[in-house]
């Protein structure tokens, strides 16, 4: 893995980099900062032609990571689901120093800048077509690990409430308290099948664009931490974040979203425990980001549950 990059591209070796691993496809292309990519050092491609494609190089190049994108990529583009298709890329560094994608960049802004604007009508269109897309990601088959679902989902949440005791979002009653919630309901884990998970739904990876008649869905946005899982993790989140701005949006998401896999009793059970699991896990996440702003509304939202539950 490489080290962080700290020192951006400038924009002319990020003009010279698209030209050569396009093949003079991108030779005329004018350069552009992108700053809204938080984890990425991005610009924004403009080709002569009217064509447009987003440059990503990642803060924290991590190429396992980056290889299971790029294949990523392909299933997406493969099963027609919405999101900027990846064009090109160079994980070699054969044109840059560092490596980097070459995407489309979609018209439109994301959920977390512009998502503030959008009325009941505007929530309910939006929440339709985001529920046939993540329908579509949840249906593909995705098995990275031989490990159950189960197996790994018991070691994340352990840790993530043994992360929370020493960060003091929990003390010894509250992590006690949280364990045996989740011993009650960990047996509906047990046979979910892995699919293909995008892992951080929430509004700043969704896409929407303002046409004459409104705001529309255009596409999911970052598949990076994407992985095989259980689908309604991405549901849970989903709840958690969008839905939570967006509230008329849910019931059109699940109507057009349809029954979870695998139907049955579970259900219920496994939302209960991925609902405290997002609150346990995004305290030592905003934590490790150095974002505190973010950390100190996961801490509220976890003293929340504890209160409510």
């Amino acid at each position: 893995m490489l080290s962080a990059v700290t020192i951006p591209p400038a924009e002319d070796e990020v003009a010279r980099a698209a030209a050569a691993v396009s093949d003079g496809a991108l030779a005329d292309v004018r350069v552009e900062r992108f700053p809204r990519c938080t984890e990425h050092h991005a610009y924004l491609l403009r080709a002569s032609r009217g064509a447009a494609y987003l440059f990503k190089v990642h803060r924290r190049p991590h190429f396992g990571r980056m290889r299971r994108l790029i294949r990523i990529a392909e299933i997406l583009a493969e099963h027609e689901v919405p999101h900027p298709r990846l064009r090109w890329h160079d994980l070699d560094r054969r044109t840059l120093e560092v490596p980097y994608i070459i995407q489309d960049f979609l018209p439109g802004e994301d959920g977390a800048h512009a998502g503030g604007d959008l009325s009941f009508a505007d929530q309910h269109r939006v929440g339709a077509s985001l529920g046939a897309a993540f329908r579509q990601v949840h249906d593909i088959e995705y098995v990275d690990t031989p490990t159950s679902w189960a197996t790994e989902f018991d070691d994340r949440f352990r840790t993530r409430a043994a992360e929370c005791v020493a960060l003091d979002a929990l003390d010894k009653r509250e992590h006690d308290a949280a364990l045996d919630y989740y011993d009650e309901r960990r047996g509906a884990l047990a046979d979910v099948p892995r699919r293909l998970s995008h892992d951080d739904p929430s509004p700043k990876n969704l896409l929407i664009e303002r046409r004459s008649d409104g705001w529309h869905f255009g596409g999911i946005l970052d598949f990076d931490r994407a992985r095989g899982r259980d689908p309604l993790l991405d549901v849970a989140r989903l709840r958690a974040t969008a839905f939570a701005r967006w509230p008329a949006a849910a019931a059109a998401f699940m109507n057009a979203y349809g029954a979870m896999e695998p139907d049955g009793p579970g259900v219920r059970d496994r939302a209960e425990l991925y609902e405290l699991y997002i609150r346990l896990a995004d305290v030592t996440r905003y934590r490790e980001s150095e974002e505190p702003e973010r950390e100190t509304a996961a801490r509220e939202a976890l003293r929340e549950w504890l209160t409510r539950s």
